[in-house]
């Protein structure tokens, strides 16, 4: 083996215990320079004692992290969905990445979801209000029912400090080539992952978060695009250091 050549840790594999309902689905909207961002559907326990917490990233500039905790004061043997609208009034004018955490009881955090809005003028002080819907659709279930796919899917793209790299996480309609390119905040492509032929179904690819001349990537904001099946799907990438 030559010293000085650099190995890159790209894992593939096929991933049959990933569930295929995430919980909800996290968008935004901006009025008034005012952001919204909603969490939709969220599972939780039909008598959830919702606790909120919204604040800037302390380590990343433009990242909002949005805690959603189920504190299971008076569980009920059933779970239901939820509608949650967090409103940020006051941001400084930039653009965002808000990042939606949900929990319930003791368990530790996931991600529910992502989402980018741009504030274009400062109104006030920064403040927070959360509203939340009534409990629809119960079900006498621990687990939300199965959501069929559709079509080619990037399902998550989350990054982790303590191992050094990311996850990236796609559902193929059929048998097809794969090609993941991930991208900085200016456009610049920072690394191609070319996967050849995989089967149809649900994968993971674990990303070293290296360049292509293998150096790491700073920590930052990014974006993952994956094309097969003569399509193209992106997702923001988070990644810590």
């Amino acid at each position: 083996m030559k010293k000085g050549m650099v190995f890159l840790a790209v894992v593939v594999c096929l991933v049959g215990a990933i569930p295929a309902y995430a919980s909800g689905r996290v968008w935004s909207e901006v009025a008034d320079n005012t952001a919204i961002v909603h969490h939709d559907s969220a599972w939780f326990n039909c008598c959830a004692d919702m606790s909120f917490e919204i604040k800037p990233n302390p380590d990343t500039a433009g990242i909002i992290d949005i805690y959603e905790r189920d504190l299971g004061t008076h569980p009920c043997y059933c779970m239901c969905y939820f509608d949650f609208t967090h409103i940020l009034e006051g941001l400084e004018p930039g653009t965002y990445l808000a990042r939606v955490w949900e929990a319930s009881y003791d368990e530790e955090y996931t991600l529910a979801g992502t989402t980018i809005f741009t504030i274009k003028a400062q109104l006030g002080s920064f403040s927070t209000t959360t509203l939340m819907s009534d409990c629809y659709d119960a079900e006498g279930a621990e687990e939300p029912p199965s959501s069929p796919h559709t079509g080619l899917e990037l399902t998550n793209a989350s990054s982790s400090p303590t191992q050094q790299s990311a996850q990236i996480r796609y559902f193929l309609p059929t048998q097809t080539e794969v090609l993941i390119q991930i991208y900085d905040v200016t456009g610049t492509r920072v690394r191609t992952l070319d996967l050849g032929s995989q089967e149809q179904g649900e994968h993971l690819v674990i990303w070293d978060t290296r360049e292509e001349s293998g150096q790491p990537i700073p920590r930052g904001i990014y974006f993952v695009r994956l094309q097969a099946a003569g399509q193209a799907r992106s997702l923001p990438l988070i990644v810590l250091r």
